[in-house]
């Protein structure tokens, strides 16, 4: 009762004769109200959602597509690859492994790159190392050569990856309200196996095996032959003639390169050109807090 009466005794200003300032009164009251409304803004965040996200997550989704569809380029075209460059089924397998060690390698790295530079820079830096990782197989090299530069493009394929299995939790979570944050995290996730699964479509598709390819590897005939001929040698325990054309099938594997080169760079345009690293306003109070330092919580993991 006595904080009662003290705050209402405090709300009343008498003037010389005794009587209430009313204007004294109401200018007091615009004063609380205004400084009020001050602290209510000051500690409010403003939140908005934008249909542009779901342009972010198509772009994202797109990366992950193409550095899945590159990741497994040869397995699906294997034997033709076998025949034409004469690698081993090591050499061909050990293309995913690169890429997978670098992974492991750059997986802090990009992990860092996105927290501290923010998405653009982190989805940029990946769509650029795709684009170099699918050029360099398109160079016209001899074979001995190609071999190396398809080995260094699967490591620039790995560094890629990074970027594609870190930031679909971050999308959502700087773009997304809650109640979707699971689906674009989802959809962003699962478009790289979506392009590994592609991959097998896409190159039977363009290069093509064919049904004795199989025999033609395992037998002396096909390091009896160039780079040109076709296997049509006759005299042989089984005639082969017509059935198999290495010049055109090494075209068939260049024009499959040249595919997803056009494609990734189309790709490096697009973000370069309009992916922003986060919306002017956050789509929810929680996007707008400040996350722990990288170093320190890498530490943290440890102790």
């Amino acid at each position: 009762m006595l904080l009662q009466y003290a705050n209402m005794e405090s709300d009343y200003l008498l003037n010389e004769d005794g009587n209430e300032d009313r204007s004294s009164i109401q200018k007091d009251n615009v004063q609380k109200e205004n400084k009020s409304k001050n602290t209510s803004s000051s500690g409010h965040t403003e939140t908005q959602v934008y249909k542009k996200r779901w342009y972010i997550v198509m772009m994202f989704s797109m990366l992950a597509f193409l550095q899945g569809t590159v990741w497994n380029t040869w397995g699906p075209i294997s034997n033709s690859a076998q025949a034409v460059y004469h690698w081993s089924d090591f050499e061909i397998g050990m293309f995913i492994n690169y890429a997978d060690i670098a992974f492991v390698l750059t997986a802090f790295p990009a992990t860092w790159l996105i927290q501290n530079k923010g998405l653009r820079y982190g989805v940029v830096t990946s769509a650029a190392f795709l684009t170099l990782c699918s050029g360099i197989r398109c160079l016209p090299l001899p074979d001995d050569v190609f071999i190396w530069a398809v080995n260094a493009a699967s490591v620039l394929n790995g560094v890629s990856s990074c970027v594609v299995n870190v930031a679909p939790p971050a999308i959502s979570a700087i773009w997304f309200p809650m109640e979707e944050r699971t689906t674009a995290t989802a959809i962003g996730s699962i478009f790289a196996y979506l392009g590994i699964a592609s991959s097998f479509l896409i190159g039977s598709v363009v290069v093509g095996e064919h049904k004795y390819l199989p025999e033609l590897i395992n037998s002396s005939l096909i390091n009896a032959t160039s780079s040109l001929d076709i296997f049509s040698t006759s005299g042989t325990e089984n005639n082969y003639t017509d059935l198999f054309n290495i010049g055109e099938q090494r075209k068939k594997i260049k024009t499959l390169m040249y595919l997803e080169f056009g494609l990734c760079a189309l790709l490096l345009l697009a973000v370069l050109i309009h992916f922003p690293s986060r919306p002017p306003k956050p789509p929810t109070v929680s996007a707008a807090v400040q996350r722990s330092n990288f170093l320190p919580g890498i530490l943290q993991l440890f102790r």
